[in-house]
């Protein structure tokens, strides 16, 4: 009992210092402004509409839909004034107002009153309280370690911000800087999640050699399949942005192994914290009996979580397999264009690394928790003193068969 206050103290302290430097990393200044970005973002409710300008394209419009909006925030909160809303005949980016829409828009002094451009629906307001009951169920349900995935959660988020992007848009190596920020964000999340105790070690350690596995599978079969990176979203503009300066082929590696990082962490936790518990039931086991154990559990954790890449990745591309589907196009074809095998070659890479972290994991957890002086401190704890006799051993061994 004493050890669990000391953990979750150990817990809360690592929260409180991340938090302090996710708010330093908030602090910094963003490099990267123009003049659109330096003018004032208010909210605005559409009050009346005209589309007499818009032109339909099929599905979609192009032009541009005049908006009667009041200001809801800023200097200029309750005046009255015509937006603009431009269309540009894109499904994916155009959207249309109807009076009583909130928007979110530009809103700037003119020669002749205040200019105002319409950006997008405001959605801040809902996305706000969907995090806050997602928070609310973390801290419900998970208290202090809840507060630990909460808070990771965030840090994760403020350093792919305002660290690894910055570097990549610099020119840094892209696999380089991903790598690295791996590690970081392994090491933060474990720690955060279960606090300084070995159990983090193990799941840290048994991650990053199961990343390490697929960043060098990510390299060497982006070779072999002879994939550049050009299907990498809105690449074509990141280079003239970045004048000329980033690797695709690069940077595709570093996007495929962060992306299948989390499944690693996943995997790694999963066999730490159920090794921790084996150890706490039986104190002296031996480190045969614990390393089957934990493969076992990675094995049945492996099954579903190969499964859960691929429908994850399948998932995001569904319209892309009905087109396919619907114009008939064969099988052979479909594996062999290249932005399908770029997503393929995604999930076999995180297949690969989970293939990798799983035995890993289950050595790492047998190595740590059976040295004499893991054993040592579970046995001045008295932890599995009452439940090490011969009524366990029975359950123990249908575990480790």
């Amino acid at each position: 009992m004493m050890k669990k206050r000391q953990g979750m103290r150990s817990s809360a302290i690592l929260c409180v210092v991340m938090l302090a430097v996710c708010a330093l990393l908030c602090m910094l200044p963003d490099r990267y402004q123009n003049e659109s970005s330096r003018i004032p973002r208010e909210r605005v409710r559409v009050e009346e509409v005209k589309n007499d300008a818009l032109f339909p394209l099929g599905i979609v419009y192009s032009g541009v839909q005049s908006c009667r909006v009041t200001v809801l925030s800023g200097e200029h909160e309750g005046e009255s004034v015509w937006a603009s809303n431009y269309l540009n005949s894109a499904l994916d980016k155009d959207k249309l107002f109807a009076p009583g829409d909130v928007a979110h828009a530009m809103v700037q002094d003119g020669e002749q009153g205040i200019a105002v451009t319409l950006i997008d629906h405001d959605r801040t307001g809902a996305e706000a309280a969907i995090m806050l009951a997602l928070s609310a169920l973390l801290l419900l349900y998970g208290g202090i370690i809840g507060f630990g995935a909460l808070v990771s959660l965030v840090a994760s988020v403020i350093i792919v911000w305002k660290l690894l992007i910055p570097l990549l848009i610099e020119g840094i190596n892209p696999i380089g800087a991903a790598f690295i920020t791996v590690i970081v964000l392994t090491v933060i999340i474990d720690m955060l999640v279960s606090g300084l105790s070995r159990k983090t070690l193990v799941a840290v350690l048994g991650s990053l050699l199961g990343t390490l596995v697929t960043c060098v599978l990510a390299v060497t079969l982006t070779d072999l399949l002879k994939l550049d990176g050009g299907d990498v979203p809105y690449l074509v503009p990141l280079i003239s942005q970045a004048h000329m300066d980033i690797d695709a082929r690069s940077l595709f590696c570093g996007m495929m192994f962060i992306a299948n990082s989390g499944a690693l962490m996943d995997l790694a936790m999963d066999i730490a914290a159920s090794s921790e518990e084996i150890c706490r039931h039986k104190t002296d086991i031996s480190f045969r009996e614990l390393l089957r154990s934990g493969v076992n559990i990675g094995r049945y954790t492996l099954g579903t979580m190969t499964t859960t890449l691929m429908l994850a990745y399948s998932g995001n591309y569904l319209s892309m397999l009905m087109y396919f589907m619907g114009q008939g196009t064969p099988v052979i074809d479909i594996i062999n264009l290249k932005y399908v095998a770029s997503q393929l070659l995604n999930t076999l890479v995180g297949s690969f690394g989970l293939v990798a972290a799983a035995p890993l994991s289950a050595l790492t957890a047998a190595w740590f928790y059976t040295r004499p002086s893991a054993r040592r401190e579970r046995e001045a704890q008295g932890i599995g003193s009452e439940h090490s006799g011969e009524g366990k051993e029975p359950a123990l061994r249908e575990i480790s068969a």
